[in-house]
């Protein structure tokens, strides 16, 4: 009704509806925008958003919350250690050891404690724990996964190459190498275009599902291209989502048939778990089925020690778990044992220029609340966005509002009690960047900012040596109360074929 008496007003009278309305919408806005968000929308703040800045205002705004931002002088530093660390399950303040680069707080260094004296201990108790590895293009292609897996696995004990989808389309992952046979989709969890019923993503934040009808199936084998510890794996674990149908699976080692099995439908998470007592080449799977269920990842891993997952979402600033089952993603969290998340975002946000990432602060703590509730027993390592450059009337220059990005990602990971690692000054700060496209070899492409694989040794390298002089300082202080693990144990165990039908939790 108000719209049609607004068409047949003259021209004076639309002027003034359109402003009466326009004051409406404002005085509305009043209500519904949370009070310190708007303090950051406030007169005078220029902020200039990247493609993928308009991306995350899509991202579930229904579930915007807003945190109070401690105050990082507030973090407790210092070159002392208290003797009981498990007390800081009971909140108990804590002096904590200078570590360079790496800010923590009590619940870090409590969580980090406890995945330390896990991992050091892994091969004694028979038990995989896994690190899980995510983050953006910046760790693309194993990048900088690889050394820490491999530093991991020489000092914490195991072999493989961990996670993997079992269908690569981009065939990014050097570690494993995969062929995949029949037709497959690709559910990504960022891909609105394609949704995945059920949510089923799962840790990975991609799904797999072969086109029924097809002769579909994968095959892996060892990656010359590997590291050293991950070329070897004696332990084989397929996850499934919900099977719908009745699925039907050969698989083999060279041209021999070693699997024929049948899975009858299930609401659950399905683990089908294979154990070697010698280190496999690799394998095929074939599948037959009305529908296919969602295929989570495929691990392989050593029978004990330390598994490191790389978990790269391309273009993305967050990992969106506001899209996940969340029952789903716990219950792997919860069977593949993970006790401890490298959280590397940030780069995507890079070209958006401002001085308050306040935005991007709420926006991963977020994740990382959600994160928390996911894996609560887990630690967790925010690594702050590297130093980054751009072309300049032909010269090169770094950013310089990339302090300001990591100031935000540092609140962010203290508020959540996560640990933060700041790249950013751990590789030299501003100008950085432009000395390693220059360096021989280079440490970073001509883009100015996404690192070679030189350069993703020498990150790696930088991140392990701080985790590394925690660890140390936690063990010499008396607060990982770890045993000195067994060297004569090895890898060699009773072969297995077993599975599981996981309900979910």
């Amino acid at each position: 009704m108000f719209a049609g008496v607004i068409g047949y007003m003259g021209r004076p009278g639309k002027i003034f509806a359109y402003y009466i309305s326009i004051v409406l919408v404002f005085a509305g806005l009043e209500y519904v925008i949370p009070e310190d968000v708007a303090a950051y929308l406030s007169p005078g703040t220029s902020v200039e958003f990247s493609p993928d800045t308009a991306l995350l205002a899509e991202e579930d705004s229904a579930f915007l919350s807003v945190f109070p931002v401690q105050d990082s002088a507030s973090v407790i530093i210092s070159d002392t250690l208290l003797q009981n660390i498990d007390t800081l399950d009971k909140k108990t303040k804590v002096s904590l050891p200078v570590v360079p680069y790496l800010y923590l707080n009590d619940i870090a260094v409590s969580h980090l404690c406890k995945f330390f004296r896990k991992a050091y201990n892994a091969r004694k108790d028979g038990i995989t724990v896994r690190v899980l590895h995510m983050g953006d293009s910046q760790i693309e292609g194993d990048r900088i996964t690889r050394y820490i897996r491999e530093s991991f696995q020489q000092r914490f004990g195991g072999t493989g190459p961990g996670l993997f989808s079992v269908a690569d389309p981009y065939n990014m992952n050097p570690s494993v190498w995969l062929v995949n046979y029949g037709e497959w989709i690709v559910y990504d969890i960022y891909n609105r275009r394609l949704n995945l019923e059920g949510r089923e993503y799962g840790i990975l934040g991609r799904a797999v599902k072969f086109v029924p009808g097809t002769n579909s199936g994968f095959r892996f084998r060892a990656s010359p291209w590997a590291q050293k510890k991950a070329k070897s794996f004696y332990k084989v674990r397929l996850f499934l989502g919900e099977l719908k149908d009745t699925l039907y699976m050969k698989g083999y080692e060279g041209n021999t048939e070693i699997i024929n099995d049948t899975l009858e439908k299930s609401k659950g998470l399905t683990e089908i778990n294979w154990e070697f007592s010698n280190s496999i080449q690799g394998m095929k799977f074939m599948f037959r089925s009305k529908s296919s269920p969602a295929f989570l990842g495929c691990a392989l891993d050593s029978l004990a020690g330390v598994a490191v997952d790389n978990i790269a979402l391309r273009g993305q600033s967050t990992p969106w778990l506001l899209r996940t089952n969340r029952d789903l993603y716990k219950t792997m969290v919860n069977y593949l044992d993970v006790g401890l998340i490298i959280f590397q975002f940030g780069t995507n946000m890079i070209p958006t220029r401002t001085y308050d990432f306040n935005f991007y602060r709420i926006k991963i703590e977020r994740q990382l609340r959600i994160l928390r509730k996911l894996a609560p027993d887990c630690a967790i390592i925010v690594v702050g966005t590297a130093d980054a450059g751009y072309l300049d009337k032909g010269k090169p220059k770094s950013y310089d509002h990339i302090p300001a990005l990591n100031k935000a990602q540092k609140e962010a990971a203290l508020n959540s009690g996560a640990a933060f690692f700041d790249l950013y000054n751990a590789m030299g700060g501003e100008g950085t960047i432009v000395k390693w496209v220059n360096s021989v070899p280079p440490l970073a492409i001509t883009d100015y900012i996404h690192f070679t694989r030189e350069g993703g040794e020498k990150v790696a390298g930088m991140m392990l040596k701080s985790i590394y002089a925690l660890a140390d300082t936690l063990s010499e202080k008396g607060g990982c109360l770890y045993k000195e693990i067994d060297k004569t144990i090895n890898e060699n165990s009773v072969k297995a074929d077993t599975v599981k039908q996981l309900p979910i939790k």
